[in-house]
């Protein structure tokens, strides 16, 4: 039997001992073998193209760091877990921004609205309190959810037994009412 020939690329476990001795070298020899393979991975994955190099680069940092927990084998799968593991947080972090710009959105629109009268605060809060009274009373508990308790429309739907889209879709009714509502008690009033 011949012995390994030195020409036969290392392993990336014995690569990954050297860089826990310090090699940097063979660090950047694994980044070299993975990152295109991981970037791929990622790539298929990834809804937003700026996470496949942020995931990528948070992957490496992990691995390096926590390099004792790989002991045989390809590291690609290893690297897979962690990246698919730091694009799942990502993605929720992602997902609660987004419910936070919407629900701040729907907050600034509302107030848009109410702002739009160019009368003083009591004017337009006597008007709106006017307006409000016309409501029907599920309109009324649900507007009472939305703003004073500040709930979402999850929120909300989960309560009254109705789905989100139907929530949204009475809000949205509801707050156009309320505007026309205002808008025709200033048609009413005399300049």
């Amino acid at each position: 039997m011949t012995p390994p020939s030195s020409s036969t690329p290392p392993t990336d476990a014995s690569l990954a001992r050297l860089v826990e001795r310090g090699d940097e070298a063979a660090f950047r020899k694994l980044m070299e073998q993975h990152l295109q393979r991981l970037r791929s991975f990622l790539a298929l994955r990834a809804p937003v193209p700026d996470l496949i190099d942020e995931v990528a680069h948070d992957t490496f940092v992990f691995a390096y760091q926590n390099l004792g927990d790989f002991t045989e084998g390809s590291m690609q799968p290893w690297l897979r877990s962690i990246a698919h593991n730091l694009l799942r947080d990502r993605l929720k972090a992602y997902a609660r921004e987004t419910i936070k710009h919407e629900r701040y959105s729907e907050m600034i629109r509302w107030e848009m609205t109410l702002g739009a009268v160019d009368k003083p605060v009591s004017d337009e809060s006597d008007r709106l309190a006017a307006c409000l009274e016309k409501l029907g009373p599920h309109q009324r508990t649900v507007l009472d959810l939305r703003y004073e308790l500040q709930l979402s429309s999850d929120e909300i739907a989960q309560r009254t037994g109705r789905s989100t889209l139907a929530v949204r879709t009475l809000l949205m009714r509801v707050r156009q009412q309320l505007r026309k509502c205002i808008e025709s008690q200033l048609q009413q009033t005399p300049a």
